[in-house]
């Protein structure tokens, strides 16, 4: 047998206590530092209405328009879809869902085009394609209100 036996026993003792520190530190009851709460910011979204049109290329059997954290969603139930969006002038975007009545056929695209009239600005207009379903995301390029 090769080696010292004291060398031995001071690599095992080493050993053995450096799996002890171990065991300690994943045993050891837990201090729960608290975080003092810090108060509720509560800011008011300035909105904007602006009105819209929505035409189809199909019959729908849902349609949902989502102006973000400035509004509720708006469900459009009945053509012309038409009214008026509550929509945050500091981050303008909308989400689109269309659900179509028919199914397609091969190759068929069906559209939505979507017109935002705010007021003292061009008309915006925005055409969404897709050949099933719309359900899509969009920024609008109006400038933000100072």
């Amino acid at each position: 047998m090769r080696g010292s036996p004291i060398i031995r026993f001071f690599l095992l003792t080493l050993a053995l206590a450096v799996a002890g520190a171990g065991l300690m530190r994943l045993t050891a009851a837990r201090v729960e530092v608290k975080i003092p709460e810090l108060p509720a910011i509560s800011h008011a979204v300035a909105t904007q209405f602006v009105p819209f049109r929505l035409l189809l290329s199909a019959p729908a059997a849902m349609v949902t328009l989502d102006p973000g954290g400035a509004g509720p969603p708006i469900q459009l139930d009945k053509s012309p879809f038409n009214g008026e969006l509550r929509m945050d002038p500091q981050n303008p975007h909308l989400s689109l869902v269309v659900r179509w009545k028919n199914s397609l056929t091969v190759d068929e695209h069906r559209f939505a085009k979507l017109t935002l009239e705010v007021p003292g600005q061009e008309t915006f207009v925005h055409v969404f394609d897709a050949a099933g379903d719309i359900d899509e995301f969009l920024e609008l390029p109006l400038p933000s209100e100072k």
